[in-house]
């Protein structure tokens, strides 16, 4: 089929929407799309050429980004270089007006956004011109006169353009950055937020293994050894934290967290503000400068794996350590990162699963394999998790971060994770006195029921339970109590959304009866 496509096409399609096959009219595609593909090369090409802007450029770049919707990056490799070359060129003409620059810059973070199509020797982009265009945006000295006007979307629009193109900086970008922005480094001036805030986006840190040198090894031992010496939590030690939790992230195996992770660990811990004491003592100039736990689970994850896994070892203390916060009595502002830290970290694990086992190899440089999580790995990082997740249950905060947690759990390892869930769930069912109990079990186990109906090798046992379930979960259709009736309602769509399976014949009759007598 794709040789067939390419004949049609005279190219071979970067990445096309499959779904357009299922079109009635799937035959004519092929030759709309270069049809419409050759007109906006044309165009887009004389209106550049002509310096016409407007109406020229930014109607036939619209007409792109059109064609991207239509059809996805249905163009040859060679067209979709030009392409983000040429916009790359439009985004830092100097002095372009902002609706424009905005226009371009979107265009051309939807052209970078599947990575994998392009490789660091298909295409090379300049660092320089788009620091000096965030410069001027973010740090200009005459909006504060009112002599200039940016809108308040300019920002994350430069900053993501920045993510998106930092990955083709060409090698020598690191040691440049370094030159320009290492004099901004004081801990006692507020230059030092500047320049790791610099640091932090446009560092490149996805690399070969044997580029390492001219990477992040020019500059992980100085900012580290900064980071350690600091101990106030000042302002921009978020920024330098975010900027390990992706290398971590990009360089898993091929940097040695080992002395640090001890460290790493407190820093977290104390990043939660918990109180402590007899007399509950908090310090309040830590509650600004925190963390961002996106980040922190992706730094925790990231160095999960490899021959002794001490970071399993101090991920087990700090659980240890704050399992009691998530008992259902306590409460409080603290609470709130916590949950988060819950209900991101198993996700973060989950993906890079996912990375190391199932995604498809492209250019970038994958896992070694001395450092992928082992199935005895990932058992251990459950049961870590699996106490305060079901304390956290019945938070008071709710228990949807429980939930979400529990299916991502339940997706690795659902033999130790759905038993004691529903061990707690049966008996919420009979009893009368704790809806809230009911509640809080359903959500949870309405999160986990993908894993729990498909059974497997890991959980063979799972759908066994699930007609116990829908007959317990019949009664509390309840339109008189609205949060179980729902949450009741929940359980059964999901089950009758599963594949097809002759468990449920048996209960439809008597399902169907009682929802009609219900409504009537």
């Amino acid at each position: 089929m794709k040789k067939i496509q390419a004949e049609t096409l005279g190219f071979v399609p970067q990445k096309d929407i499959v779904y357009n096959k299922l079109l009635p009219y799937a035959d004519k595609l092929d030759n709309e799309s270069n049809d419409i593909l050759a007109r906006i090369k044309g165009n887009l090409g004389r209106a550049v050429q002509l310096r016409e802007l407007w109406p020229g450029v930014l109607f036939w770049t619209r007409k792109l980004s059109t064609y991207l919707r239509l059809y996805g990056r249905k163009f040859s490799k060679e067209d979709h270089v030009l392409f983000v070359k040429l916009l790359y060129e439009l985004v830092t003409i100097p002095n372009l007006e902002i609706s424009m620059m905005q226009s371009f810059a979107r265009l051309l973070i939807n052209l970078l956004k599947k990575k994998e199509l392009l490789s660091q020797d298909d295409l090379e982009l300049p660092w320089r011109p788009l620091y000096e265009l965030y410069e001027k945006i973010l740090y200009s000295k005459t909006e504060h006169l009112g002599l200039n006007w940016f809108p308040n979307s300019v920002e994350n629009v430069l900053k993501t353009l920045v993510k998106s193109c930092r990955l083709y900086f060409p090698v020598s970008a690191t040691q440049e950055m370094l030159d320009e922005w290492r004099p901004l480094l004081c801990p006692f001036d507020v230059t030092m937020q500047k320049a790791i805030s610099y640091f932090e986006l446009f560092l490149p840190t996805i690399l070969p293994p044997e580029l390492h040198h001219k990477g992040f090894k020019l500059w992980f031992d100085e900012l580290m050894g900064l980071w350690v010496s600091v101990q106030n939590l000042p302002s921009w030690e978020g920024s330098l934290v975010n900027l390990f939790a992706r290398l971590a992230n990009n360089n898993i195996g091929y940097v040695n967290w080992d002395p640090y992770i001890p460290k790493i660990f407190t820093r977290v811990l104390r990043s939660f503000n918990l109180p402590v004491g007899t007399s509950q003592m908090v310090v309040p100039r830590y509650m600004t400068n925190s963390y961002d736990i996106g980040h922190v689970v992706l730094w925790i994850s990231s160095m999960l794996g490899g021959a002794e896994n001490p970071a399993q070892k101090q991920l087990n203390g700090l659980f240890s350590s704050i399992a009691s916060f998530y008992h259902p009595s306590n409460n409080g502002r603290w609470l709130v990162k916590l949950m988060k830290l819950l209900q991101r970290l198993p996700a973060s694990v989950v993906r890079r699963l996912h990375r190391e086992r199932y995604k498809k190899p492209c250019w970038i440089t994958p896992i070694p394999t001395s450092h992928r999580l082992t199935d005895d790995d990932v058992t251990h990082f459950v049961e870590s998790m699996k106490q305060p997740v079901l304390m956290a249950m019945f938070s008071k905060t709710g228990s949807m971060d429980a939930a979400q947690a529990l299916q991502n759990l339940a997706l690795m390892r659902p033999e130790l994770v759905i038993p004691p869930v529903l061990e707690k769930t049966y008996p919420a069912m009979e009893t009368l006195t704790e809806p809230h109990q009911l509640t809080a079990t359903l959500s949870c186990m309405i999160g986990m029921a993908r894993s729990l109906l498909s059974g497997g090798h890991h959980y063979p046992e799972g759908p066994a339970h699930v007609l116990p379930l829908l007959m317990r979960a019949l009664p509390g259709v309840d339109p008189n109590d609205f949060s179980k009736c729902m949450v009741c309602l929940d359980i059964l769509d999901n089950a009758y959304m599963a594949p097809p399976c002759n468990l449920y014949i048996k209960i439809s009759g008597r399902l169907s009866a009682f929802l009609l007598h219900m409504a009537a």
